[in-house]
């Protein structure tokens, strides 16, 4: 049998594939009588996504995430597929259709002689799952708001006002189940009596919830939140030389102490303290944070086992120091495995200047397996995912890296920015291939004496997808759904 070129010229949005045999013919002109539907059948969606089906006997189901609004996607939609050789279709491909509508979309294929029609009902069901290990393949934009719709005083771009009025609030965010906290240092240390210190939204709207059972929690003594593997709030609360940890499933929920130890994991007096959650709080889990400022880069480690806080902990050397630039420095284990390697998020050089802001991985020995290209570089799909700028503030957050494993395969979100820009990336593990173009964020503002950013994600097993929280300062929050399905 002979293999002829695949056409594509027969309709608009529609190609034949033709295929040839000396022996295949039928009649004298070599009209043949198949009417098929082959191979694949495809849609690009509203949105620009291409939607693959199943093509059955007489039915074709396209493949759309379940996150996604499939009526919204697939209204006047033009289709592209192949047919048997020779053959027609009607109606016309190149005419758009609502693939969504009720009872779906029917096309019948007439075959080159005449002699057969095939009707192929086309509609839509859910797309499968991606298989364990490969990660995620979409990345849904979710709500967002500045600071003054999520209810704090000010006016965003007014810099005439004081720096909370402005939205300068040294600001956590951390998932909490359905809900979002956020601290917001700069009011705890302003007045902790206030209603801004500790606020709640819901996860999908950002509308207000309340606000955090801190239980007999000093409010002063909380500095900073975040959220574990599985969205569980996790708090770091330190009073002199002590640092407890407490967990919440729910904001109302009364904290759990996971456990406490005679060393203060939150040292610096300034905006630098930082620590993460690798694993399952109310299991097994890693906590690093970072320790008083060195050449060395010197983070605090501590294991969790059964949902207690071990009673040592052990140090991390990054080897890059945390006392140079505007001393910021932070890590993020890649998984909870007992040796992992880790993100680590620097600046170096000149504050304010192009490529002062490094990210590498360490592996579990210190050494520096993996560099972030820099700035002003192709590597990256767009300019201002890179190295960035390091920040004016003593301690500004900056870059925050923080890394999770998405439907088994690891992620490392980041922040940067340069001095007119706030910018946050996820990327994979390599730290240069984009992981989805959704997440590829910039926002304008004036960020160089900020307090900069923060990240929080966690990934939801029960709804196979992942959720992501981005605060940028003197702007708000924007939030993120990482879906896994194709």
């Amino acid at each position: 049998m002979k293999r002829l070129t695949v056409l594509s010229g027969m309709f608009i949005g529609c190609m034949a594939l033709i295929c040839s045999c000396s022996d295949d013919k039928s009649g004298s002109e070599g009209l043949r009588h198949d009417a098929e539907i082959l191979y694949s059948f495809t849609v690009q969606g509203r949105s620009g996504i291409v939607f693959n089906s199943r093509i059955g006997q007489d039915t074709i189901i396209l493949k759309v995430s379940p996150y996604l609004d499939a009526v919204a996607e697939l209204d006047s939609v033009s289709p592209k597929f192949y047919l048997s050789n020779g053959a027609t279709v009607s109606p016309d491909p190149s005419i758009p259709q609502n693939f969504a509508q009720d009872g779906g979309v029917k096309y019948t294929v007439t075959s080159g002689d005449g002699k057969v029609q095939h009707v192929y009902t086309v509609t839509y069901g859910p797309s499968n799952q991606l298989p364990y290990g490969s990660g995620f393949s979409y990345a849904e934009v979710g709500a967002k708001k500045d600071f003054t719709e999520l209810g704090y005083p000010g006016e965003v771009n007014n810099f005439g006002l004081t720096e909370l009025e402005y939205g300068d609030l040294n600001m956590y965010v951390a998932y909490c189940g359905n809900y979002i906290v956020l601290l917001s240092r700069a009011y705890i240390d302003y007045d902790s009596t206030l209603p801004y210190c500790i606020k709640v939204v819901d996860k999908d709207k950002l509308n207000d919830a309340g606000t955090l059972n801190t239980g007999s929690i000093v409010m002063q003594n909380i500095r900073c939140i975040t959220s574990d593997y599985k969205g569980t709030l996790v708090a770091l609360v330190s009073h002199d030389n002590t640092t407890s940890f407490y967990y919440w499933k729910k904001p109302t929920d009364m904290p759990t102490e996971v456990g406490s130890i005679n060393v203060n994991m939150a040292p610096a007096s300034d905006a630098s303290n930082n620590f993460q959650v690798a694993g399952d709080i109310t299991g097994k889990a890693w906590i690093t944070s970072l320790a008083p400022r060195d050449s060395h880069g010197t983070h605090y480690r501590i294991a969790v086992n059964d949902g207690k806080l071990a009673s040592n902990y052990t140090t991390v050397i990054s080897g890059y120091s945390s006392s140079d630039v505007n001393g910021w420095q932070m890590i993020s284990p890649l998984d909870d495995s007992d040796q992992p390697s880790f993100v680590v998020g620097d600046v170096e050089g000149t504050a304010n200047v192009a490529n002062s802001v490094h990210v590498y991985i360490n592996n579990a020995g210190g050494a520096t397996t993996t560099v972030m290209p820099g700035l002003w570089q192709n590597r990256l799909q767009t300019w201002w995912v890179g190295t960035g700028c390091a920040l004016f503030r003593g301690g500004a957050h900056t870059p925050v890296v923080t890394a999770l494993p998405i439907n088994g395969k690891t992620y490392v979100a980041l922040t940067s920015g340069t001095s007119w820009y706030h910018t946050a990336a996820v990327l994979d593990t390599d730290l240069e291939t984009l992981a989805h173009e959704n997440l590829n964020i910039a926002e304008v503002v004036n960020r160089a004496w900020s307090y900069g950013e923060w990240l929080d994600w966690y990934w939801s097993s029960e709804e196979n997808c992942a959720y992501l929280a981005v605060w940028f300062s003197r702007i708000g929050l924007r939030t993120y759904k990482l879906t896994c399905y194709e």
